[in-house]
């Protein structure tokens, strides 16, 4: 008898760790996930997230909310996950990441045309303490592992002009309130191609990030999800990776990029 209360205890144990839906918060971006005509989620970070889910043995939910809302709701365990995050110390303290990485991206600091000249001297993000330009930046969001030691430069943390939607950020430059922004390099570019005003008055300046800092990670709430249904993603990214499905997938979503260099030329 106790033989088999210990059985079904282990089969319900093992049907729990397997068959988990896992609740995705997300935020709206042009490219990477976004809701289409049909009102369904798609975009390269869609595509990617539904090639590591069919090879795993879970489901998934996704629940819109800005990304910083996202990553305190993983610190309290109301959602499991989200997406291409950067591991921080503080953020292991409540959160689990993989060790492959999810995407690799760059981002950019983009500017206003008319103001290129206050950023002759500028070659790298921590060169903006010795410039008078207000530029603009996703709020809560991270774009390499060392950005947060960078914001608790005085100067350069009073450089920084924290926006709650990326989408608004072009708007804000032809509007003067600030100079520039920092964006993903593809994301960007698709912007500055969405309206002439855009192309025309905004330039992409130089890459912030380096191509070994262009990866980021699936991030899990410890509130709910184990270290082994994480090993099972790293699994599956590791094979999204090695089958060439990860190329295919990026392949199609680097039109922007492409068009924007040949708009350049």
């Amino acid at each position: 008898m106790i033989k088999s209360v210990v059985m079904v205890s282990l089969l319900l144990v093992a049907f729990q760790l397997f068959s988990q839906e896992f609740i995705i918060g997300l935020n709206e971006r042009d490219i990477y996930r976004y809701k289409n005509d049909k009102g369904e989620w798609a975009g390269k970070d869609i595509d990617l997230i539904q090639a590591v889910f069919r090879r795993t043995p879970f489901t998934y939910k996704i629940v819109p909310m800005p990304w910083a809302r996202a990553i305190k709701e993983i610190e309290a365990g109301t959602i499991d996950m989200t997406l291409a995050a950067i591991v921080l110390p503080e953020r292991k303290k409540y959160a689990h990441f993989s060790k492959n990485n999810f995407r690799y991206s760059h981002h950019m600091l983009f500017v206003h045309r008319d103001k290129l000249g206050l950023f002759d001297s500028v070659n790298e993000l921590a060169d903006l303490t010795g410039v008078n330009v207000l530029i603009g930046a996703l709020r809560g969001a991270i774009f390499y592992e060392s950005y947060p030691t960078l914001l608790q430069d005085e100067k350069f943390a009073r450089r920084i002009a924290y926006i709650s939607n990326d989408q608004d950020m072009a708007s804000f430059v032809l509007k003067g309130r600030v100079d520039g922004y920092i964006d993903s390099e593809i994301e960007g570019k698709h912007y500055l191609l969405s309206q002439a005003e855009y192309s025309q008055n905004i330039v992409p300046l130089f890459r912030i990030t380096t191509d070994e800092e262009a990866g980021s990670k699936l991030i899990f709430s410890k509130e709910t999800v184990s270290p082994t249904q994480v090993d099972i993603f790293d699994s599956a990214l590791k094979a999204l990776h090695e089958s060439g499905e990860y190329e295919k997938i990026s392949k199609r979503y680097e039109l922007a990029e492409d068009r924007f260099s040949l708009n350049e030329q």
